[in-house]
């Protein structure tokens, strides 16, 4: 049993999120759930086996077993590519890629605004996907025309 999973047996009373709330989670941490602990509202989220936690949205993320602080630049690692796009938001998962507008979620991964797959030019960088897409009509597009 992972970490997590304690953590879920822990808390199981899941409370419902506002749409606020929802905003103050990174897109890369699509496992959460809020729960009252000690009187607080508590977002945890799953990070890798381990859980974190966050009290307040301005605050930062805390890592549960060892109430260590999750540097930011550990989110930033579960993103593909995140080395080769620009002003990426981890709220939303908005970015640039060769000046155009692309959207990443872990779900879909990077998409140009028009919904096509985007395919970067350079190599992986370490822990990102060897293919992002088998999506035959957005290997053959154009990067250029892709977005308006």
């Amino acid at each position: 049993m992972t970490f997590w999973d304690k953590i879920l047996d822990k808390y199981p009373m899941k409370l419902q999120a506002t749409k606020q709330e929802t905003k103050t989670i990174p897109i890369v941490l699509p496992e959460w759930f809020i729960a009252n602990n000690q009187e607080e509202q508590v977002c945890f989220t799953r990070l890798h086996n381990d859980c974190v936690w966050n009290v307040n949205p301005d605050k930062l993320w805390i890592y549960f077993q060892n109430n260590n602080i999750v540097e930011q630049e550990t989110f930033f690692e579960l993103v593909p590519y995140f080395h080769q796009v620009t002003n990426f938001d981890l709220y939303t998962g908005s970015a640039e890629y060769n000046n155009k507008k692309i959207t990443w979620s872990p779900i879909h991964q990077w998409r140009y605004c028009n919904n096509m797959t985007v395919h970067f030019n350079k190599t992986l960088t370490k822990g990102t996907n060897s293919e992002l897409s088998s999506d035959k009509s957005s290997s053959k597009s154009n990067p250029d025309k892709d977005t308006a």
